[in-house]
């Protein structure tokens, strides 16, 4: 982890990297909470998943919501069926029962259930109990598994202290029969099973000790007649700023918000602007980070929404600007009254998606779908929900004392300072007050030393866990046996008929290598008992000797499987077969891939080292792996060819050496750009074209120095480094040209 989220979070980092249990990180505002989930995504050596909440909450976080990842409908989720005689049943509910029996889920997605080692949720102030217990049980019911969570560590990222989970009346008298409180802390799933609490001190968005003094004994219900008479220094009911100040007004309801926003934009003389955004493929209404039609005159007074993603710091997520020109495609705004005018340039905002990687193994983002506006919005007003996540110099905070728990101390913590604070209603000691669930649940998290006297223990639980689940043929065991009980015996109602003593023979070759490794499960159960000082070496060496023993005869199990394929292959009306070969030889690998990761993760433990996303990367050959695959899932045993006679890739490579750009490209062959880059990249990779030309020196600089710096060529790590300014298919360009260079 980088310095500016040390301690705490390095301690969260070797929790989840090293442990198997669940973990609840939280910081006030502005403690590096978003910084800690982008280094653990580029860096974890776990399978991990990012979700939300809430369909914005899941694009911030660059992940889905816990509804799509789970295919969970809308509504109150209940462990068992309520007591209908005491219940209000107008509200809409589900049981585990009804959510399996209405499941659809395709093998994709269970796969990405199946295969995830962490769960990292996000926003975790507005996740209710009983979504919680939904995701539970549906990760024990796909995974067949019945601890907490299916097996899967779960991160909890988020600050109780922010907006709350959202219930109505009619649905909290359904969930009271079997939760405490709707927050995610008393799901039924993590009362056995509670996550270690671990909080980011440090602030880095306020430096004013008394504003933070102020904003910690608001979090901790310790509000003080001294901090009511401080805030009652900022009351000022009659204030009206002129234009000039930048003060953004935070209030309670959209319709406030929305009614200050268009009578502001309506006193202003000239004309209307309007800049409608570009959605692309999959992307939910529900989920638009910023406004799809967006109004604008000059003189309007605008935030930024985004971080200047240029990296110059131009701007920040909450900066007010005031627009100083217009044109159909062009906005300029200056930020500060002296500083140089911004010409904004659009952001693409991503929808992802899951899916299993059939080469690696490992979980892939899939992009399925883009939305594309000028990272601006009116910003005369605001409502205190959407400010969430956001940084303000000045604001005219509208609240009185009719709020909900938590909201004054987020309206105020979007502040960087007291000086720039307004309040138009006092603050009353009663209206400020925490919820008391929140502030009890607080109260009871460890301290430091404790986390750090626990990881030891933790630590030799997970590897020993680990250990045995990675030589365990138990499972592989059990799926040939189902596969092999799946042959029918009427040779003319199946093709596959005929591989069936093959398939009897294979169950009975792995039955005999199972039995060695009960053995071996033997001894690691014996060897992680003992305490002495080389015990971890000698348990090295033994991993070592086993996974000598293992892997090539495992590795053995998929050419057989791969074999097989090409026969079949030769028959027609197998494509149903061939999918369930290529199934089980993918399970035969990730056995072996397992295998190899433990030793690793042994070796790395043992010598102190951190063990990364690169070094589990590194642990198979993917081109290798990848003309297995492709030879494997082509109709004749040979990589497909195009029909056309004309390569796709070389129609693309003759438009582009005629002078036309990626995106001309992409609009003449009606094709997605992202394709266009990925034919070029093949000729820059042949060094039949130059990567400069396409994407200009200055990106490939950025790119070639972040494989260099990550030592990496997974795309996934390398875009997260970079940002949303480089396109997985600008990087697949600049990866060639490093590659083609070092050979």
């Amino acid at each position: 982890m980088q310095d500016e989220t040390a301690g705490p979070a390095q301690l969260a980092a070797r929790y989840v990297n090293y442990t198997s249990r669940h973990i609840f990180l939280t910081g006030k505002a502005g403690t590096g909470k978003t910084t800690f989930l982008r280094n653990l995504i580029a860096q974890t050596h776990k399978k991990a998943v990012v979700a939300a909440p809430t369909g914005i909450a899941a694009i911030n976080a660059q992940g889905v919501t816990l509804h799509s990842l789970f295919q969970l409908p809308f509504g109150t989720y209940l462990p068992k069926q309520p007591n209908t005689e005491t219940a209000d049943l107008s509200a809409n509910y589900h049981t585990p029962q009804s959510i399996v029996r209405h499941l659809n889920m395709n093998a994709a997605k269970r796969k990405v259930l199946t295969d995830m080692e962490l769960l990292i949720i996000d926003e975790v102030s507005m996740l209710r109990a009983d979504l919680l217990d939904a995701a539970d049980m549906m990760l024990r019911y796909v995974r067949r598994n019945a601890n907490s969570f299916g097996g899967v560590q779960v991160l909890f990222i988020g600050d109780l202290h922010q907006l709350p989970p959202v219930v109505k009346p009619t649905e909290w008298g359904l969930l009271g029969q079997f939760y405490k409180s709707v927050y995610f802390f008393d799901a039924l799933a993590l009362q056995q099973h509670p996550p270690v609490y671990i909080e980011l001190k440090k602030i880095y968005r306020q430096a004013d000790n008394t504003f933070i003094n102020l904003l910690n004994n608001l979090r901790n219900n310790e509000v003080s007649p001294e901090d009511l008479a401080l805030l009652d220094r900022y009351y000022r009911p009659d204030f009206r700023p002129s234009p000039d100040e930048k003060y953004i007004t935070l209030t309670t309801h959209n319709n406030k918000a929305d009614g200050l926003n268009k009578e502001s934009l309506d006193s202003l003389g000239g004309r209307v602007f309007k800049y409608v955004a570009k959605v692309e493929d999959e992307f939910s209404d529900y989920a638009y980070p910023a406004d799809y039609s967006l109004e604008l005159k000059v003189g309007a007074q605008v935030m930024f929404i985004k971080n200047d993603p240029s990296g110059e710091q131009r701007f920040f997520n909450g900066k007010i600007a005031t627009v100083t020109d217009l044109e159909t495609d062009r906005i300029e705004v200056q930020a500060d009254e002296n500083g140089d005018k911004i010409v904004v340039e659009k952001y693409k905002w991503e929808n992802f998606r899951y899916s299993p990687d059939k080469v690696s193994g490992e979980i892939n983002e899939e992009l399925i779908g883009t939305f594309t506006q000028y990272p601006l919005k009116l910003a005369w007003a605001i409502t205190v929900h959407k400010s969430q996540g956001l940084t303000f110099d000045k604001a005219i905070i509208d609240i009185g004392s009719a709020f909900a728990p938590g909201q004054i101390y987020v309206a105020l913590s979007r502040l960087r300072s007291l000086d720039g604070l307004i309040l138009t209603s006092r603050l009353q000691g009663s209206g400020i007050r925490q919820d008391h669930n929140v502030s009890s649940y607080s109260r009871n998290k460890p301290v430091v030393k404790q986390l750090e006297a626990q990881m030891l223990a933790e630590t030799e639980h997970y590897l020993r866990s680990y250990l045995l689940e990675s030589f365990d043929l138990t499972p592989l065991d059990n799926y040939v046996y189902e596969h092999v009980h799946s042959y029918t015996k009427d040779i003319s109602k199946s093709a596959k008929q005929k591989h069936a003593r093959w398939a009897a023979e294979l169950l009975k070759d792995l039955g005999g290598l199972k039995a060695h490794a009960v053995k071996f499960l033997q001894q690691i159960r014996r060897m992680t008992q003992a305490q002495s000082p080389d015990a971890l070496a000698a348990l090295l060496d033994r991993v070592k000797a086993a996974a000598d023993y293992f892997t090539p005869r495992l590795s053995e199990f998929s050419a057989r499987i791969f074999e097989r394929i090409e026969l079949v292959k030769q028959d027609k009306q197998v494509a149903a077969y061939l999918k369930e070969l290529q199934e089980m030889e993918a399970n035969f690998f990730e056995q072996v891939k397992r295998i190899k990761k433990a030793e690793a993760l042994l070796r790395a433990m043992l010598n102190g080292d951190e063990f990364t996303k690169t070094h589990v990367n590194g642990l198979i050959n993917t081109e290798e792996r990848a003309i297995q695959m492709e030879k494997a899932g082509s109709a004749k045993g040979k990589p497909a060819k195009p029909k056309d006679k004309t390569d796709t890739k070389l129609q693309s490579l003759e438009l582009f050496q005629q002078g036309k750009t990626v995106a001309e490209i992409a609009a003449e062959r009606k094709m997605v750009v992202a394709t266009i880059e990925g034919h070029l990249a093949h000729y820059v990779a042949t060094q039949e074209i130059n990567a400069e030309d396409i994407i200009g020196p200055k990106k490939l600089q950025k790119i070639v120095q972040a494989i260099k710096v990550l030592q990496t060529v997974n795309l996934t790590p390398i875009r997260t480094h970079l940002g949303n300014k480089f396109t997985f298919g600008e990087i697949k360009i600049g990866l060639a040209a490093y590659l083609a260079d070092r050979d």
